[in-house]
């Protein structure tokens, strides 16, 4: 049965590429192995029984050795076929999916007797290299050393599968990764000569140079595709919540930027992998740090929280003029830790997002009409009525202030020098300024006009006799002219 499966296989394996009877290698080779991993099953049983079972076991043996080698030739290929040797090696590891642990570690012998044969003939060029004293023989060795490296690098890649494959089945490899990590240090070059030629060689190499450019130029490439499908998925997510009447712009922008960002934080874990970075203890090292940053940085979680209760709360969005935090000006942008605010004598500032939440947070532009409280006063003698009509017209003449509400005008106080008025007209918010201003100057010009005083603060002075003459020098010495200040003397 396994010959027969063998002889199927090799079949499948030189037909025409594109034929039906190629397109069948695959599944010939998973029957082939799992036949084998049956007529396994029977060796092992015969030979409890004391048969003789050493034929049958060189036979599977033969089979697995010709595969191995036909892998080891298949990872010379050019390297314009990385496609392909990425097929082999998941061609190699469902080869050894179906198979048991004792039989995988046979398969791990095997592929540790080729690697380590070709570590030998790497040593052995590499020796040959460091003891000759002819600099085109030094420059030849170091080419082919080169080779044979890339050859011993793709060779380890399938030694690799196989480890790992042994790995999962609670298999020991203890001692194959060990060799793995030994076999692939650097050999010292010395010379300025064959330093430039094992350069050179390496950077012309399939598997040196030009597989490291290939790498950086697909990781590149990785990067602008994550780069314009982040942005992509961003817009989306942005026109998302814009159609949402309850997102706010702060939620908005904190959304589609996370977004933006984790799809490119991805992009670069993507390609770091291409590149072949070990991705475990990156991650690893990014959750321990982030462990201990969010021990050293407790205040600033108070911070972060506060970021979204306000994004989710929405007291303010950007473009509102606030007041909190003891700061007011117009909000610029937000972070999860900070919120910026432009001063109205345009300075910028940061208000860490704790000190605005714990505070009173007073949004001035919240609603679209605002009203508008002014005190004016006017002097005891004046006329009441008259007073009030002129601050009537004055109000409604202005072309920003609102009809409805209508405008309230009362007296409010009785004041120590004056009788205030309250003048309350609505406008929309962003005329509050305006209409003050405008007023104010209108008022003044008005009751100026109407011989409407506007007092000032007065004191009026009670003198009290007291039994006995004086005179008022004071007073005397202010108004009289020089040296006449006896004659000026009034006496009470």
């Amino acid at each position: 049965f396994v010959d027969a499966s063998q002889s199927a296989f090799l079949q499948a394996s030189r037909a025409p590429e594109g034929s039906e009877e190629s397109k069948a290698e695959t599944s010939l080779g998973t029957d082939r192995d799992a036949m084998i991993a049956r007529a396994e099953i029977v060796i092992s049983e015969l030979a409890k029984k004391g048969g003789d079972v050493e034929k049958a076991r060189a036979r599977i043996n033969g089979i697995r050795e010709a595969e191995a080698r036909s892998l080891d030739r298949i990872s010379t290929v050019p390297s314009d076929q990385a496609m392909a040797q990425e097929l082999e090696l998941e061609v190699l590891k469902a080869q050894l999916r179906p198979l048991t642990k004792s039989q995988v570690d046979e398969q791990l012998k095997l592929w540790m007797a080729l690697l380590q044969k070709k570590c030998l003939e790497v040593r052995k060029v590499e020796v040959a290299a460091l003891e000759s004293e002819d600099v085109k023989e030094i420059a030849d060795f170091n080419e082919r050393a080169v080779e044979l490296r890339g050859e011993r690098s793709r060779l380890i890649e399938r030694v690799d599968v196989v480890v790992n494959a042994l790995d999962r089945k609670k298999g020991n490899v203890d001692d194959a990764r060990a060799y793995l990590k030994s076999v692939v240090v650097a050999p010292p070059v010395t010379g300025w000569t064959a330093a430039m030629t094992t350069l050179r060689a390496w950077v012309v190499n399939p598997d040196g140079g030009l597989q490291l450019a290939r790498n950086i130029g697909v990781a590149l490439l990785i990067l602008m595709v994550f780069y314009v499908v982040g942005r992509f998925i961003a817009n989306l997510v942005g026109r998302a919540l814009k159609s949402m009447r309850k997102a706010s712009e702060l939620l908005r922008e904190f959304v589609v930027g996370s977004v933006r960002k984790v799809v490119m934080f991805l992009g670069v874990l993507v390609a770091l992998d291409q590149m072949g970075a070990d991705l475990a203890p990156l991650l690893a090292a990014i959750g321990a740090a982030g462990l201990v940053v969010g021990l050293a940085l407790q205040g600033t979680l108070s911070n972060l929280a506060s970021g979204m209760l306000i994004m989710f709360y929405r007291p303010f969005d950007v473009g509102d003029t606030i007041a909190a935090a003891g700061k007011n000006g117009v909000v610029e942008g937000m972070t999860l830790f900070t919120t910026r605010i432009k001063t109205f004598d345009n300075q910028s500032m940061l208000v860490p997002n704790n000190m605005i939440w714990g505070d009173v947070i007073t949004n001035v532009t919240a609603n679209r009409t605002r009203r508008v409280d002014m005190t004016f006063g006017i002097g005891y003698g004046d006329d009441i009525g008259r007073a009030r009509e002129v601050l009537m017209d004055v109000v409604r003449a202005h072309d920003k202030v609102l009809a409805t509400p209508e405008p309230v005008i009362e007296v409010s106080s009785l004041g120590e020098s004056s009788v205030n008025f309250i003048v309350r007209p609505w406008v929309e918010t962003k005329d509050y300024w305006a209409v003050f201003w405008g007023l104010t100057r209108a008022v003044k010009e008005r009751f100026d006009e109407e011989g409407i005083s506007i007092p000032f603060p007065q004191r009026d002075l009670h003198v009290h006799a007291a039994g006995k003459d004086f005179t008022l020098q004071a007073r005397a010495r202010a108004t009289a002219p020089e040296g006449e200040e006896a004659k000026a003397g009034t006496k009470v």
